[in-house]
């Protein structure tokens, strides 16, 4: 078992350096983005320096006669506002400049903060929830979604972008608008949709099943490992991609926003529980409650507050998320300095969901971007992993291995 968690652990490495060195050197510079020698076989990210009209809603045609300031896009607004006071709505535009045989393109636009509309040469092409000069006008809704359109043999494409936020703590954009050709552009965004959505059933499926043993089992490790599962099979459709906006257009906003926030601090308990069960021996009950305590704080008051007031404590829970990497990472490197045997399995699992948890919280709280086909993978190993050792601990499933490669909490336990 152990190559089995060391070429994981390869492959994770090699999969994240890729996602690090792929981004595009191509950035736009005074509001203009030159993509004459773009190979559009690839998604070409639109960041970079727009024209940005802040407190303004322009339409296309009103561009060209109003002075803007070049803005770096994409970017949270409260980190970012030279006055620092809050901006609410305002304007982004761009003009790329294509290659002549470009006719057909898309448009990968990510879920901003907290309302957008698009338009392309004139055209509206996009649009998530109602943007306003108020927060009565404003409608906020996170909806990741592409476009197609055609240039018409044109030669530049002028973008145009209204965002307005009065109910998130944070305003703008955290990820980049994505230029391809029409049909990358729309296969890319599906299979993303559809490995987050296979993620889902399959944790569903599993903490299902794993929730039925515990019933004849009555072990408490069992039942925090199908919680932590079911948990985030809930996560997988209201996080990052927001699939089950996908299939309910018209969710509620604060509910999508407040499952997300939860679904995340439930997870730390569940896995802090999970951990402390399973490794009684080497966990301190007093890290593993402290951090159960302040995360079941962070639940209370995310069901009460406003989204606008909880999203604010995100930094504090970051830092709580931090404590328990930091944790996590400790009781790894115990359980490998004791030489359990047979112990390669659950931590190369643990270890890997370090890395993986490590790289999503990178990814949601700057504008570093997401490989999400790579994300849910990732998690689904890690899950898939510690259920098999799981199954093989409670005698389900039987192998021909030698003791020593197959972890039991006996083997967890005992040294050689």
């Amino acid at each position: 078992m152990v190559w089995v968690n060391r070429i994981a652990l390869v492959l994770l490495c090699i999969c994240f350096a890729k996602d690090c060195i792929s981004q595009s050197d191509i950035r736009a510079e005074s509001g203009v983005l030159d993509a004459r020698h773009w190979n559009f076989q690839k998604r070409l990210p639109l960041t970079g320096y727009w024209t940005f009209h802040e407190g303004e809603l322009l339409l296309p045609e009103q561009i060209d006669s109003v002075r803007g300031t070049s803005h770096f896009f994409p970017a949270i607004w409260k980190d970012d506002s030279e006055n620092k006071q809050r901006t609410e709505y305002g304007t982004y535009s761009l003009k790329i400049l294509l290659p002549d045989s470009i006719i057909n393109m898309g448009l990968e636009i990510p879920q901003m903060y907290n309302s957008y509309t698009c338009w392309v040469n004139g055209i509206k092409v996009a649009s998530a929830g109602a943007v306003g000069k108020t927060e009565k006008e404003a409608k906020p809704k996170w909806f990741h979604q592409t476009v197609t359109f055609s240039t018409h043999a044109k030669d530049t494409l002028v973008v145009v972008l209204h965002i307005s936020n009065f109910h998130h703590h944070k305003g703008g954009s955290k990820d980049p608008i994505q230029l391809g050709s029409s049909e990358g552009i729309s296969k890319h965004l599906s299979r993303a949709v559809a490995t987050n959505v296979i993620e889902a059933i399959i944790l569903f499926l599993a903490g299902s099943a794993f929730l039925i043993v515990y019933i004849f089992r009555k072990k408490k490790v069992i039942l925090f490992f199908s919680l932590l599962s079911l948990t985030w099979a809930v996560r997988c459709v209201f996080s990052n991609l927001y699939p089950v906006v996908v299939f309910y257009p018209d969710i509620n906003w604060q509910f999508l926003v407040k499952t997300e926030y939860l679904t995340l601090y439930l997870a730390v308990i569940w896995a802090m529980l999970f951990l402390h069960h399973l490794l009684d021996k080497l966990s301190n009950p007093l890290i593993t409650y402290t951090i159960v305590a302040l995360n079941s704080l962070f639940v209370i008051y995310t069901l009460f507050a406003p989204v606008i007031i909880f999203s604010q404590w995100l930094s504090l829970y970051l830092a709580v998320a931090g404590i328990v990497i930091i944790y996590g990472g400790y009781l790894i490197i115990r359980a490998l300095l004791a030489e359990y045997i047979g112990s390669w399995l659950l931590t190369g699992s643990i270890l890997t969901g370090v890395i993986i948890f490590g790289y999503d919280m990178l990814a949601y709280n700057t504008t570093f971007g997401y490989n999400y086909i790579f994300l849910s993978t990732g998690y689904l190993v890690i899950f898939l992993l510690t259920a098999i050792a799981l199954l093989f601990h409670l005698g389900i499933l039987k192998s021909q291995l030698k003791r020593t490669d197959v972890l039991t909490y006996d083997d967890f336990f005992k040294k050689p």
